[in-house]
Order: structure tokens, then C-alpha cells, then sequence
């Protein structure tokens, strides 16, 4: 139901935005959606946080689970090969001593337990299988509690996880409405006051052309009527200076937000991801299909389906620098390497493919400096996404 509020809410004030035919959408319109994109916004980076932690713990106990796994399938075979040899042992000393079919009931047919008996009466060596037996076993079934204990603990921080992604998706999905509502509206004042600038110096030149040529007319009058009076022609030198307005054109940005939606991360560089790795990323949250464009201007060097990073785009920018997306739902069509692509241009759009979980589309996205090893790039899209 809350959600339902929530988008119902982000509804309306699309409709608000979108309807200048009906009524003006003020600044004051354009402040209050602001306000509402920068209030989700904020409630988005505290679950983004909050689920970046998850997803550590998750990675963490993903490789203790593992591990675990590994030492009690280990353990298993070593507490089998002991009770083998206890058994072997039991089963000679048996034979040698001709003893009583009971004690072979016992031992072969009962286990191990029911012929310590009978075994305490044998040298020291024989005595060490059934110690060692025995720690082995204790070692097992602590192995085996610790795995049973580590499992619960991943399946409470999966579904944590799960919580945390369906609450993030509904305040994405509202965002993205507030978003692109505002965006279009922005663009639209935009285009408003361009136009009004454009016709206002229309006006102003035909008011200067007007003027020019009201004085011209009365300087020829003028002139003229001088000649007439004095009988005398004066050479007049007409000079003519040309301004040639210098036009700088405006400084298209060099670089753009990966994502042109609305986004959400927080700086996980170095956190623990599953198979002992750590996060060399940030991972940009955004709504199922959100375009993601080239962040500068470059070349698409490599484009890759399959392993963890599911489709991915390696980017080599004009500056030198190189940037790695991951997890995309689809490539943009007529994507391919080699191709020339702008600052903000079109390359693909947000998914899960790869090893990311499918309840909670991302982008994660990688900056290499010079084509060399990742750094850290949290401050990078801070600065440009905000």
C-alpha cells in the first residue's frame, strides 16, 4: 500500500509538470518536485548504504560457508579413513585372540563404541587410532555445528538483502518519475526563455535597424540641403567599421553522469565480494532499462557477454583514461568496438546480468587512469552525478 502512495504521489506531480496547457507550472512547482527528488534521494542513500553493508556480510559468509563446506567434507573422509582403521585393528586383534562372536557383533556390526572395551587392553599405539578417532570426530561435528550456524546466518542476511532491494526498488521507481518529470520540465523553461531571449534581440535589431536607418535618412537630408545652400561639394568619406561579434561557443561538458536516470550509490571500493575479492567498482543503482551513456568522449573497445560482469562495455576516452560497465540489460543497437561515441551518447541500459542479483538492477562501474589498474571512482560519479 505504500508504495502505491508513493508512485501515486510521483504520479501527480507528473501531471503537474506536464500540463502547461491547462495550467503554468512556476518556479515554485519546479522547487517543491526538486525538493521531493532530493528528500528520495537522500532516504535512497541510506538503503543504499545499508544494503552495500548487506551485500559485504554476504560475500563474507558466501567464502565462510564455503570454506566450511570444504573442511567438513575433509574432516568426513579423515573420520572415515580412522574408523576404517580402527575397525582393521579391531577386527586383527580379534583373529589373533580367537575371541567370542559377540566382540565381532560388537565391533563390526555395532560400530566402533561397543569394542573400546576390549580395545583399552591394547598397546599404546592401538590406543592413539581410537584418540585420534576420536578428536577427529569432535573436530567434524564442530565443523558441522559451525556450517549449520553460518548458513542460517547467510539466509537471514539474504533475505535482509532481498527487504532492502524491494523497499530501494519502490523509492528508485518513484525517483525516476520525479526525475524525468523535472528533467522535462527543465528543458522545457529552457527552450521557453531561449526562445523568448531570441526574440527579444529580433526585437532589439529590428529597433536598431530602424534607428540606423532613421539616421541615415537624416544625415543624406541634411547633406543634401548644405550642398544646395553653399554651392560648394565637400568630399564626404563615409568609413564603415564592422564589429564581428567574437561567438564562444558554450563549453560542452567533457564528461557526463554514467547513468542518465536516476541513480543511487555509495563508496563500497574495497569491500568484500564473494570468491575472497574485494569491490574495485561503485555500483550505481537505477531502474531496470535507465540509458547508460559513455561518460567521455571515446572509443568502445571491447564488448563482452558471459562471467561475472554478465554484458559489459570497456570504454577508452580521448583523455587517456579507460572505464569498465557491468551487469547492462542490453547494449544500446549498433553498439560495436571500434565505434566513435560523445560524452553522454547512448551505449546501453541498466540490468543484472552477470553474477548480480536480479532484485536489484545496477551498474557497476569502473575507472581506470591511463588503461592502468582501477582506482577508487566513488568521487568521480559524485561529481557528476551528484
Amino acid at each position: 500500500m505504500r508504495r502505491w502512495i508513493r508512485v501515486a504521489a510521483s504520479v501527480g506531480l507528473v501531471i503537474a509538470l506536464a500540463a502547461p496547457a491547462f495550467a503554468d507550472v512556476d518556479q515554485e512547482d519546479l522547487d517543491s518536485a526538486a525538493r521531493q527528488l532530493e528528500q528520495l534521494r537522500r532516504e535512497v542513500e541510506v538503503l543504499a548504504v545499508q544494503y552495500g553493508e548487506a551485500w559485504a556480510r554476504s560475500a563474507e559468509l558466501e567464502d565462510q560457508v564455503a570454506s566450511l563446506e570444504h573442511m567438513v567434507a575433509s574432516s568426513r573422509v579423515e573420520v572415515n579413513l580412522a574408523t576404517r582403521k580402527v575397525q582393521e585393528r579391531a577386527v586383527e586383534m580379534y583373529m589373533n585372540a580367537r575371541g567370542s562372536e559377540m566382540f565381532a557383533l560388537m565391533v563390526l556390526d555395532g560400530g566402533v563404541s561397543p569394542g573400546y572395551g576390549y580395545l583399552e587392553e591394547a598397546a599404546s599405539a592401538d590406543q592413539r587410532l581410537v584418540n585420534d578417532l576420536d578428536i577427529l570426530k569432535g573436530v567434524y561435528e564442530r565443523q558441522l555445528s559451525d556450517l549449520e550456524i553460518a548458513r542460517l546466518d547467510q539466509d537471514a542476511v539474504t533475505q535482509n538483502m532481498q527487504a532492502l532491494a524491494a523497499d530501494l526498488s519502490e523509492k528508485i521507481a518513484s525517483a525516476q518519475i520525479t526525475y524525468e518529470a523535472l528533467k522535462a520540465r527543465r528543458a522545457e523553461e529552457e527552450a521557453r526563455r531561449a526562445a523568448e531571449e531570441a526574440a527579444r534581440r529580433a526585437e532589439a535589431a529590428r529597433k536598431a535597424a530602424e534607428e540606423a536607418a532613421r539616421r541615415a535618412t537624416t544625415t543624406t537630408t541634411s547633406a543634401t540641403t548644405t550642398t544646395s545652400a553653399t554651392t560648394t561639394t565637400t568630399p564626404v568619406t563615409t568609413t564603415t567599421t564592422t564589429t564581428t561579434p567574437t561567438t564562444v561557443p558554450p563549453s560542452g561538458a567533457t564528461q557526463a553522469c554514467p547513468i542518465d536516470g536516476f541513480t543511487t550509490f555509495s563508496d563500497t571500493w574495497g569491500a568484500a565480494r564473494s570468491g575472497g575479492r574485494t569491490h574495485e567498482g561503485v555500483d550505481m543503482m537505477a531502474e531496470r532499462g535507465t540509458p547508460i551513456v559513455a561518460i567521455e568522449s571515446g572509443s568502445i573497445y571491447q564488448l563482452k557477454e558471459g562471467g561475472l560482469g554478465g554484458i559489459t562495455i570497456w570504454l577508452h576516452s580521448d583523455s587517456g583514461d579507460s572505464y569498465y560497465y557491468a551487469h547492462l540489460e542490453a547494449w544500446a543497437d549498433g553498439l560495436h568496438v571500434g565505434q566513435v561515441v560523445a560524452t553522454g551518447e547512448l551505449i546501453g541500459y541498466v540490468g543484472s546480468s552477470g553474477n548480480a542479483p536480479d532484485w536489484l538492477p545496477h551498474l557497476h562501474f569502473e575507472f581506470h587512469p591511463d588503461h592502468g589498474a582501477a582506482v577508487n571512482p566513488y568521487p568521480l560519479v559524485k561529481g557528476l552525478c551528484g
